[in-house]
């Protein structure tokens, strides 16, 4: 007589972050151990593992490494540094050798990887229609998630890898633990404090709530999925530039503000006396916008999608883009200002 099959056992990097937090909302059958590294990680009913993948070892002594990926059966490695605007050296203690460290403790465990990038990504293939300018806030980061993807790929382990777009909160409440670019960029424009908003023509606004991330990682593990990459868009189907300032203007509404929407203008006309003669915080507000929209049109103007896919083969839901954004800056305003 057999006894019940243990839960497959997986090993959740970056559990206090904002993925990591909205995959342990997410209801699953998996065991999964919360990875972190000092920050907590409330959602984790389960075990909790204190690492840090800038040591080797994970930070772990020889004999818990051991006994650690005797238990694990896959990792989602969620764990990075995301602030974009760095120098390049701050990203590879944790991005590029942080994953290095993952892929040596999964060939140990013998365990899948599934890695957490960027949609952004698409801005420095080889196919892309115009070069990201070497100045781009956004350009050290998304080469240290281009770099850790070539360390996977060369690895030879199983691995998947999902590449979300800019993610907001929670498709049915808005939910997030800490507020993205998104929720802060859209604060500022409902405050009436945009000048004017530099975007590229015809670039798509590709938000995507959360646990749709969620729910694709954890049910491709729930699936053995051991191959495969994951573009976390909307694509062709996201805002264009029009909707999601209607979006904008009704969540002001909202908050009783009558805003004036600002005038979008083509950021490659931006002049640098223009841009010198405005506050210190709002050209650095309009620098992300900017450079985001540069990355948005060496993307194609439109970011790659699976979306489709991940309905079919994951259940990922259908979710209206533009509701899931409002629902976003709603539950902002209300928890996290």
């Amino acid at each position: 007589m057999t006894g019940t099959p243990r839960p497959r056992t997986v090993l959740l990097t970056g559990a206090s972050g904002v993925v990591g937090r909205s995959i342990l909302r997410e209801p699953t059958a998996l065991r999964l151990l919360a990875a972190t590294h000092s920050a907590p990680a409330p959602e984790a009913d389960g075990r909790r593992i204190r690492c840090d993948l800038t040591a080797d070892r994970l930070g772990l002594e020889k004999e818990e490494y051991t006994a650690l990926a005797g238990e694990v059966d896959a990792v989602i490695h969620s764990a990075g540094l995301t602030e974009w605007g760095l120098p390049a050296e701050r990203y590879r203690p944790i991005n590029i050798e942080g994953t290095r460290r993952v892929i040596e403790f999964a060939r140990h465990a013998g365990a899948t990887v599934h890695f957490m990038s960027t949609a952004f990504v698409a801005a420095l293939a080889e196919t892309a229609p115009v070069a990201l300018s070497e100045g781009n806030m956004c350009r050290n980061y998304i080469s240290s998630k281009w770099e850790a993807e070539r360390l996977l790929r060369d690895s030879g382990i199983p691995h998947t890898v999902f590449r979300p777009t800019n993610l907001v909160g929670d498709s049915a409440t808005g939910w997030t633990s800490k507020g993205q670019i998104v929720q802060l960029m859209s604060d500022w424009i409902c405050r009436g404090r945009a000048p004017f908003l530099p975007a590229h023509a015809g670039i798509r606004m590709d938000f995507v709530p959360q646990d749709l991330l969620s729910k694709a990682v954890l049910r491709a593990i729930e699936q053995d999925v051991s191959e495969g990459e994951f573009w976390v868009t909307y694509g062709a189907e996201a805002m264009d530039m029009d909707a999601s300032l209607r979006v904008l203007a009704k969540h002001a509404a909202y908050l009783g503000r009558d805003l004036t929407i600002p005038p979008v203008v083509d950021p490659d006309t931006l002049t640098a006396e223009q841009l010198a003669g405005l506050r210190p915080m709002v050209r650095n507000y309009v620098a992300v916008l900017r450079d985001v929209s540069e990355v948005t049109r060496c993307s194609g103007g439109v970011l790659p999608s699976s979306m489709p896919e991940l309905r079919t083969r994951f259940g990922v839901p259908l979710v209206d883009d533009a509701t899931a954004y409002l629902r976003s800056l709603e539950y902002a305003s209300a928890h996290l200002s």
